[in-house]
Formats: C-alpha cells, sequence, structure tokens
C-alpha cells in the first residue's frame, strides 16, 4: 500500500468506528468453500487489508484459524480487543502490521486455504497488485482459493485524471479524501489476476446505484490455485 494511504487510513481508523459485521460476498465464499469441512479449526484463513476485522471476526466465530495483514496498526489493536473480548482465538504471530507484499514473506509458501481481499489491493498501482497476487499464491495451498472485491470502471468519484494506470485521487463519492484509488475494468481482470499457478473460477459484477444517479461498482473474483 503507498505510504500517503497508510497514513490516510490509519487517521480513518483512529478517528472512526468502523466496519464490525463482514461483507454478505465474504460470507457466501467461506461457506460455499469451507462449510462442508468436518475440522474447521484446520482451515486457515488470511485477510490482506483486514481493517479491524469485521470478516475475520465471522471466520473466527465460524470455527476457521484467521490471519491478518494490515497497514494500520490501530486497526489491527481494535481487531485484537474485540477478538479479545468476545473470546475468540487470536495471537500476536496471526497478525502482521505493514505492507501486503513484505508481510507475506513472514508465512510459509503453502500455508493458507484462502485469502480474501476486499476493497483493499486496490490502494495499490497495478503493477504492485500483480507482484502482490502472485505471492499470495505462493502462500496458498495446492486448491486453496482467494476473493478479491475491487471497484470497477464506472464507480462514482473514479472519474478524471488519472495518477497512475486506473488510478486516481478522488474529490468526490465514496473514496473522496481516501487517497490514491485504482479501479480494474474487466479486461484487467485477466492481466491482473490470472498467472500460472491459478485459475479464475468466477466472475461477478455488483452495481449499488445511488439517489444521485451515481453508481459503486465491483468485481467479485474468484480464483484456486493449480
Amino acid at each position: 500500500m503507498k505510504k500517503d494511504n497508510l497514513e490516510i487510513w490509519e487517521k480513518i481508523f483512529q478517528e472512526n468506528e468502523w466496519g464490525k459485521y463482514p461483507a454478505l460476498s465474504v460470507v457466501k465464499f467461506v461457506a460455499r468453500n469451507f462449510y462442508n469441512v468436518k475440522d474447521r479449526a484446520s482451515i486457515k484463513i488470511l485477510e490482506i487489508g483486514a481493517g479491524v476485522g469485521a470478516n475475520l471476526w465471522f471466520c473466527a466465530r465460524e470455527g476457521f484459524e484467521v490471519y491478518a495483514i494490515d497497514g494500520s496498526q490501530t486497526a489491527i489493536q481494535k481487531m485484537q480487543e474485540r477478538f479479545t473480548q468476545e473470546n475468540l482465538p487470536l495471537q500476536d504471530v496471526q497478525l502482521k502490521v505493514g505492507d501486503y507484499f513484505e508481510q507475506l514473506e513472514h508465512f510459509e509458501d503453502n500455508y493458507f486455504d484462502a485469502v480474501l481481499d476486499v476493497e483493499s489491493l486496490y490502494c495499490n498501482s497495478f503493477d504492485r497488485s500483480k507482484e502482490i497476487i502472485l505471492k499470495v499464491f505462493d502462500k496458498l495451498k495446492p486448491n486453496g482459493v482467494m476473493l478479491s472485491q475491487t471497484f470497477a470502471e464506472g464507480t462514482y468519484g473514479l472519474q478524471g485524471k488519472e495518477v497512475s494506470y486506473h488510478a486516481l485521487l478522488p474529490q468526490s463519492g465514496p473514496m473522496s479524501g481516501k487517497g490514491f484509488t485504482r479501479f480494474t475494468t474487466r479486461e484487467d481482470i485477466d492481466k491482473l489476476y490470472k498467472n500460472e499457478h491459478n485459475e479464475i473460477t468466477n466472475i461477478e459484477r455488483l452495481e449499488l446505484h445511488l439517489e444521485n444517479g451515481e453508481a459503486i461498482k465491483e468485481w467479485l473474483i474468484e480464483l484456486k490455485k493449480v
């Protein structure tokens, strides 16, 4: 994640209550892939850009072992506090603060069963995101899966002068004031996510249309390590 974005999101997490409940996309993804597993504690789920841990809170309550990487120390602290209050298992070794690519190095290859990205990779440039995804698939077990939910072209505020490939500093819309924001086109998906270690198993498009005529548009991308 870019340095400016790290500072912006640290301030956001310090000043706001943020994300206590999981994304529906995560609930469906985890249920579809792992609800039939008899020993849920054997399933290791990592979220990059975990924030205060809403998605991982759900995963932990369902009996899975969770891991988090986030650029904000405040977000990780809030996650730890919530897990402690609710007696959910979480140890320091499962939590990393900093750049995704660098922090992924702390984990063994072929370690995770699933990796989640819910509107977090967009804070990185196209080329850096591609590097992170390659690293993610090093860390996934064979047949491990990844979910990435990311902004699509046409999202409110993601129009205008680009500061990098398909990236802006939005002045309006949901990402206004939140720094570097990259959107993804359908053509980008194959170039960004597909590599020799995986296959794309599902692509969906979500659109939330607002009263002002604008819309928030997202891709749901599911991948599997081969």
